[in-house]
């Protein structure tokens, strides 16, 4: 049987790439809201923000797992 590994890897760098374009977007719209005063428009924008970078350290990790000698 062949070893999917790498097609979960392209699939997790698909995903990762569209995190990255998503964290871009934010974080434009986040100094855009800062510069407006809407602190908590800003705010809830930053926690996605966060939460985005996470994923993208987890999908990290879940590729490191992979190539890790078992």
């Amino acid at each position: 049987m062949d070893d999917p590994i790498d097609e979960w890897t392209e699939q997790l760098d698909e995903a990762a790439q569209k995190l990255a374009d998503a964290y871009e977007v934010l974080s434009g719209l986040s100094a855009e809201l800062r510069q407006a005063g809407r602190k908590k428009d800003m705010q809830a924008i930053n926690e996605v923000i966060e939460r985005l970078a996470r994923y993208g350290r987890l999908f990290e990790d879940i590729k490191a797992s992979w190539t890790e000698v078992e």
